[in-house]
């Protein structure tokens, strides 16, 4: 049991290493940014439910003024 690992067992090894500790860097990255995103969805969906309650005249108007 005492074999030493092939040239390309190690570089696996050592790929699969540098890929694991940058998935945990940008997951870290994550953390401070997840209640602003969470934040901006509140946002856009706020926005949907507000569209959906307009009326036919308010609809006309937003399209004339996005010229749509």
């Amino acid at each position: 049991m005492s074999e030493e690992r092939s040239e390309k067992v190690r570089k696996i090894l050592h790929l699969e290493g540098r890929g694991a500790a940058l998935r945990a860097r940008y997951e870290r990255a994550l953390v401070p940014i997840a209640p602003v995103r969470h934040r901006a969805e509140q946002f856009q969906e706020q926005a949907r439910a507000t569209k959906a309650t307009l009326s036919p005249a308010e609809v006309a108007l937003r399209r004339g003024r996005s010229g749509v």
